[in-house]
């Protein structure tokens, strides 16, 4: 397994996988080595099937539970199945972590390309503790002890798309809330990183509504910074593994009318921290 780093900041392409050869504990151990030093890693043509992503998912962690917003594949329960075409337009193209209004959210997603559009549809992640390391020491201070409301954001739109006002209630009660650390520390190599999105971050807590939105605008201009990103530009089999603890992504929303499919597996747990 070779890595190619993409940016100094975060990603890198893995190669030298031979995906027609069965999922070991050696190759997925090699994976999230990988993971853990580049935070998300590109794997070219690699055509696992439904059953075969979701046991590279099950090697590296428990399952998370389906996304509440999103339908499962007919075949494959586990397997999410992110389709977007004509006037339908997607609810993440924000930058966001996955699921961070759950107590707990998922450890990584990996997320295979299907059928692609013509043009478009990229993928960029950004790296939160090259974020965080960005910001001044004073602020990065004032910053520690902070905590912040994080909810479902912009998917309160589809909930309304399908089951109007009381489509909303039902999602947010089966969403929630949850309370994170403005600053969170990896755990596995302890880097702090800064744990706020423009999706799913409402409020800092002990602020006024003012002074959160003001903190917030501020930290949201240093996400998005392109010094700290990496940006992908998809082929039909390449899949994306990252690690949720300590980056966001953005998927970009210029390719409709086109019809753009993607799967994605989510692992709650990472098995190996």
């Amino acid at each position: 397994m070779e890595a190619t780093r993409l940016t100094p900041a975060i990603g890198a392409e893995l190669a030298g996988i031979d995906w027609n050869q069965p999922i070991t504990a050696d190759l997925v151990d090699g994976l999230h080595a990988a993971l853990i030093e580049h935070q998300v890693i590109i794997l070219r043509d690699a055509d696992l099937s439904l059953d075969a992503m979701v046991e590279l998912g099950r090697h590296l962690g428990e399952l998370a539970p389906p996304h509440h917003s999103y339908v499962t594949h007919a075949e494959n329960p586990d397997v999410v199945v992110l389709m977007w075409e004509g006037d339908d337009k997607p609810d993440a193209d924000e930058w966001h972590s996955d699921m961070t209004y759950r107590p707990r959210a998922p450890f990584a997603s990996i997320l295979k390309a299907m059928e692609l559009p013509p043009t478009g549809g990229d993928t960029l992640w950004a790296s939160m503790g090259a974020v965080y390391e960005s910001l001044p020491a004073g602020l990065r201070a004032d910053l520690d002890g902070l905590e912040v409301v994080h909810d479902m954001g912009a998917f309160r739109n589809g909930a309304y798309r399908a089951g109007g006002v009381p489509g909303i209630e039902q999602a947010m009660l089966e969403a929630g809330t949850a309370v994170h650390p403005v600053v969170a520390h990896h755990p596995v190599t302890g880097r702090p990183f800064l744990n706020v999105s423009e999706s799913n971050t409402r409020q800092i807590i002990g602020l006024s509504a003012i002074e959160s939105h003001r903190l917030l605008t501020y930290l949201f201009a240093h996400i998005n910074r392109p010094d700290y990103h990496v940006r992908l530009k998809w082929q039909v089999n390449t899949i994306a593994i990252w690690d949720n603890r300590g980056t966001q992504h953005y998927a970009v929303n210029d390719y409709l009318p086109n019809r753009r499919v993607m799967h994605r597996v989510a692992v709650a747990t990472d098995a190996r921290s």
